[in-house]
């Protein structure tokens, strides 16, 4: 049930960090202004909770594999942290990328 909750949390605060996203977006297609930074804190908030629900659900799942919630909650942030942080780099990329116009369209089999 945990998992459940914890699952559901990450979908929630996901999509209010995504829809941070679209609006800084739209707010640079509109009116120019600089998707970056991303450090506001509406965005590292929702963020780092999406973090903590991961954190949740990993923790509820191993425990459900017979773990120890002490070694579930260590592997679970452990692995928040090695997924997460690296994400948040690729998405700060994401908007250079945009900010700089030098994002192309991906196209299938052409590197």
């Amino acid at each position: 049930m945990i998992a459940w909750i914890g699952g559901a949390l990450v979908i929630f605060f996901l999509s209010v960090f995504l829809y941070v996203i679209q609006v800084k977006i739209q707010l640079w297609n509109q009116e120019n202004k600089s998707p970056l930074p991303l450090e506001g804190f509406l965005s590292i908030t929702s963020y780092l909770a999406a973090l903590a629900s991961l954190t949740i659900m990993f923790t509820a799942l191993f425990e459900i594999l017979l773990f120890s919630p002490t070694s579930s909650f260590i592997a679970s942030l452990i692995i928040a942290f090695i997924t997460g942080f690296p994400m948040w780099g690729v998405v700060k990329g994401l908007l250079k990328e945009v900010e700089a116009g030098e994002l192309k369209e991906i196209v299938p089999g052409k590197f």
